[in-house]
């Protein structure tokens, strides 16, 4: 049931925003170590691309880090 609701009334967005939030967390002046899943990973290096590259690459469909290196290659 809570599957079920998450993909009724959360967007589909909702986890690659949040985790591109905590990307960006601080302590002060140093930012924070996490051990983090894939999918944080995936949005750590989506944040780490040229822009005009990552707008290419987030439009496009992925589920794994190697899906989105070759994505970003290709556009590259």
């Amino acid at each position: 049931m809570k599957t079920k609701l998450k993909a009724c009334f959360l967007p589909r967005t909702y986890l690659q925003n949040n985790y591109s939030l905590l990307h960006l967390l601080t302590q002060a002046t140093r930012s924070v170590d996490l051990q983090e899943p894939e999918k944080q990973t995936i949005m750590r290096y989506l944040g780490g691309l040229d822009p005009k590259y990552a707008l290419v690459v987030e439009l496009q469909t992925f589920t794994t880090f190697d899906d989105i290196c070759v994505l970003a290659h290709k556009v590259e």
